[in-house]
């Protein structure tokens, strides 16, 4: 055991030079990371983020930003991040529900409103609980669950509907910095020097997967306009046959792609 509770250590006085060098590569990378997921839930018909871990993240990003007390440089970055969310927010209610068919549109969004209510109590208590202002605690523990969801939903989806490649390493870049600035910030907090890695590591596994399926696909992994391909079963000759089908030239795109709630 320390002999100090790490929680009790408060954050290293660091240069404001060096505070940016990990911070504004956090804030792009998030930043980057909503606009990209934004833009592919309009095209594919398909939320870019898992539905439930939006919740989730809005519910961090909007109690740090209007209901705790807060560092300003933090509280800035925050409500620029919230503004997107809320448009993700909006997108996992309307599209979310295509991604759990059994359950119906009503049920599924009184599930995702429970569950931001409920993540709101908890990062408000958790920053009581631990004195963290700036939401580190409890960004770095919602990282995990956020980081594997992708995986999770790539998996169960079987196919990159939703995804892209330049959101997966915007993310990637975002989270890594983070985690950076958590280090300079809060050496010898041990918890985040857990936290951190696990995530880093789900992040590069999502997006290794994410190349070799639209690979699979046909689908060029780092070209913005290629449409969204498919896995489908089609019948030449009497026998069965796997291919990839592109959106928008025969098939329906990601709307039809295994959901997040099939087996995996």
């Amino acid at each position: 055991m320390s002999q100090v509770a790490p929680v009790t250590v408060g954050a290293a006085d660091v240069s404001d030079a060096l505070f940016w060098t990990f911070a504004g590569p956090t804030a792009a990378g998030w930043l980057l990371t909503y606009v990209l997921a934004i833009r592919q839930a309009f095209v594919d018909r398909r939320v870019g983020i898992p539905a439930y871990l939006v919740a989730v993240n809005f519910a961090w990003e909007f109690s740090l930003t209007f209901v705790l007390e807060q560092t300003p440089t933090q509280r800035q970055i925050n409500f620029l991040w919230v503004l997107f969310n809320a448009v993700l927010l909006y997108q996992a209610l309307r599209l979310g529900p295509r991604d759990y068919p059994g359950l119906s549109p009503r049920v599924f969004r009184w599930s995702l409103v429970g569950v931001l209510v409920w993540a709101s109590a908890v990062v408000v208590a958790g920053a009581n609980e631990f004195h963290d202002r700036d939401g580190m605690y409890t960004g770095m523990i919602i990282q995990v669950p956020l980081s594997a969801s992708f995986l999770l939903m790539l998996k169960r989806r079987g196919s990159s509907a939703g995804q892209s490649m330049h959101l997966a390493v915007a993310k990637l870049v975002g989270s890594l910095f983070a985690g950076l600035t958590a280090f300079v910030l809060y050496p010898s907090h041990h918890l985040l020097q857990v936290l951190v890695p696990t995530y880093v590591a789900l992040d590069i596994v999502y997006v290794v997967m994410l190349r070799r399926t639209m690979r699979r696909e046909g689908r060029p992994p780092w070209a913005l306009r290629a449409p969204t391909a498919v896995p489908v079963t089609s019948t030449v000759s009497g026998g069965a046959r796997s291919g990839p089908t592109p959106s928008g030239s025969g098939g329906r795109g990601g709307v039809d792609a295994r959901s997040d709630d099939a087996g995996a």
